[in-house]
């Protein structure tokens, strides 16, 4: 704005002042509910002028794929370490042995 403008503001103002003293109260209320009405609009015009635009900024985010792990394969040289590392036997692969003879030592006496 430059100073013709502000200039004239001030007339108009001046005019409305000058007729609001020659007016009745109910004038007067509805002259002042006027001027607010316009000064509320030219605050938030100027509340607006000034505040900087906010920029939205979006976000993706992706999810993690899920990535497969391969099964560990244990070396056939070491030895399991614990009792559910070792392989299970089936039964029909373990064939009876035949029992083993005491030795002559230990046989019982006759």
């Amino acid at each position: 704005m430059n100073k013709a403008d502000i200039k004239d503001i001030q007339q108009a103002l001046n005019w409305i002042r000058a007729h609001a003293e020659n007016a009745d109260s109910e004038a007067k209320v509805e002259i002042l509910a006027l001027l607010n009405g316009t000064s509320q609009s030219v605050i938030q015009m100027a509340k607006k002028l000034v505040e900087p635009e906010t920029k939205t900024k979006i976000v993706t985010r992706y999810k993690d794929k899920v990535i497969k792990q391969k099964p560990e394969i244990s070396k056939q040289d070491t030895p399991p370490e614990t009792a559910t590392d070792l392989t299970v036997t089936p039964y029909r692969a373990i064939k009876p042995q035949a029992p083993i003879s005491p030795l002559a030592n230990q046989q019982p006496p006759q």
